[in-house]
């Protein structure tokens, strides 16, 4: 049985709904410029059942095209009505959820990859949600993430003094989560294939990272 996911307020307050209205539009710059280029290489050849956690507005739909079928998962009603639409336009059969990554509500094995995308930092279980991904993934499936962590040296220090502020302002994200800390703990086999440092670089969300993780079959519980 999965635990309840808590209450994400920042996600709930003003300024979350503010954040996910006008996401689109504050990223439309970034999206262009690599963006678009990064999912096409992340999720364009991806085949089997897809889950999607955290899909957002849906900007990753569209770049789904080989896969058998994709299930989004997402709990900003603001953002579930934007990704409604373009699931609707989709090439594959897609279904959008209303979930938490801590509690999803899908059956144990039954997806070949999660994908996450900018998310992990909103989670707020983090550990609870990755244990969540590991239930539904297939023996052999894997997780592939595209996320900004806590940045090393003096960058970090700062993240760690902006953090509770950013965190008010920005739907719950979290500047300086450590990921990969995160993802091992949790059981995984963390394999990062690109470090992306986009300019112009704000020091709330830098470095980006581009990997894979796989569960270690040695302690899947």
């Amino acid at each position: 049985m999965t635990a309840t996911a808590p209450n994400n307020p920042q996600l709930e307050s003003r300024s979350g709904k503010f954040f996910a209205r006008y996401y689109d539009a504050m990223t439309a710059r970034a999206e262009e410029k690599w963006g678009r280029p990064l999912r096409t290489l992340m999720f364009g050849e991806l085949t089997g059942n897809i889950l999607e956690v955290g899909a957002g507005s849906g900007a990753n739909v569209p770049y789904f095209a080989k896969a058998e079928s994709l299930v989004a998962v997402e709990p900003a009603g603001e953002m579930r009505r934007q990704l409604e639409v373009r699931a609707a336009e989709a090439p594959i059969d897609v279904r959008v959820v209303d979930a938490w990554a801590e509690d999803l509500p899908l059956d144990d094995a039954s997806f070949d990859t999660v994908v996450c995308t900018l998310v992990l930092c909103t989670v707020v279980d983090l550990p609870t949600a990755l244990a969540e991904i590991r239930r539904v993934l297939r023996p052999g499936g894997q997780l592939i993430f595209f996320e900004h962590v806590r940045a090393p040296g003096a960058v970090g220090l700062v993240q760690d003094v902006l953090a509770p502020l950013w965190k008010r302002v920005a739907g719950g994200c979290r500047a300086n989560r450590r990921l990969l800390t995160a993802l091992r703990d949790a059981g995984y086999r963390v394999r990062v294939h690109e470090v992306v440092r986009p300019w112009p670089r704000y020091p709330t969300n830098t470095p980006y990272l581009r990997g894979t993780a796989v569960p270690r079959t040695d302690d899947r519980g």
